[in-house]
């Protein structure tokens, strides 16, 4: 899972938010929220739990229609977008943020983590990388198979075998 989150998803948002910030207006709400001072800078965060707060009211509300395919679905895409809201205000004020002191040192010590996580995982993710190289029908396939394990699961759970319908 790691390693699908740091090579996938993320790489993913890096290259979304990149694309993003070459649009005319957001470009220019990155440069002004850039000259926010690191004070006002962290209110900014808020933004995105707010809508990441939101968007489970709205997914939950699905899960107790039983709407169970819908809530993963729009709980998931709500996260994301949460995240990389959170990521472009960061990115935006990170100069700034860097600037108060205890900001900085829950980065550092976040890197830091991170940096051991990936140490630890680097054998393990260089496998992963070389079977994926070799055989990349192999990832899809074990993918679509769980995927299609979830949809029969859930669908049996629907049909009044214990579900949540």
């Amino acid at each position: 899972m790691v390693v699908v989150l740091e090579d996938v998803v993320w790489a993913g948002s890096r290259a979304v938010l990149r694309a993003l910030v070459r649009l005319p207006p957001v470009r220019q709400l990155h440069h002004r929220m850039g000259r926010v001072p690191g004070w006002a800078a962290l209110p900014l965060f808020l933004v995105p739990e707010a809508v990441g707060r939101a968007g489970e009211v709205w997914a939950v509300a699905l899960l107790a229609r039983g709407h169970t395919v819908s809530f993963l679905l729009v709980y998931t895409l709500v996260r994301l977008l949460a995240t990389l809201l959170a990521v472009f205000v960061y990115q935006a004020c990170e100069t700034a943020l860097l600037r108060i002191a205890w900001f900085a040192v829950l980065v550092r010590w976040t890197l830091a983590s991170r940096d051991w996580a990936l140490a630890k995982l680097h054998p393990l993710r260089g496998r992963l990388h070389a079977a994926a190289r070799l055989a990349p029908g192999l990832v899809a396939r074990r993918f679509t198979s769980v995927r299609r394990w979830l949809e029969r699961r859930i669908a049996s759970r629907g049909t009044g075998n214990g579900g949540l319908r």
